[in-house]
């Protein structure tokens, strides 16, 4: 995506996108976009809380609410870092794909033409 001259990608980043819209923009639903947006790749506290704008003590109290409730799953360790993904065996979160997919095919033909 070609970024604007003056637009930062910390500022594109910072701007919810329509799953937000749709559901809420709340700290909790901009991880749960990113975890949905990014399926199947795994990433370290910091990238999350870097990525959504959240505050990193609050993405620690989000995940750890979501691990919990195991719509996040730890992966792996790379070097002292614990990566996490999202659980797509958990029925919420497969609940949670098809609203997020749904969203996407919605808005996919307004985008494609502007």
């Amino acid at each position: 995506m070609k970024l604007h001259k003056t637009m930062k990608q910390h500022d594109y980043l910072s701007e919810p996108g329509e799953f937000c819209r749709v559901i809420g923009t709340t700290p909790k639903n901009r991880i749960l976009e990113f975890l949905l947006a990014s399926r199947g790749i795994d990433f370290g506290i910091g990238d999350i809380a870097r990525e959504t704008t959240v505050n990193r003590i609050t993405t620690y109290l989000i995940m750890n609410k979501l691990i919990d409730e195991k719509m996040v799953k730890k992966t792996r360790v790379v070097g002292r870092t614990q990566l996490y993904m999202i659980n797509p065996e958990n029925e919420r979160v497969q609940k949670l794909m098809a609203v997020f997919n749904t969203i996407l095919k919605t808005k996919l033909p307004q985008i494609i033409t502007t």
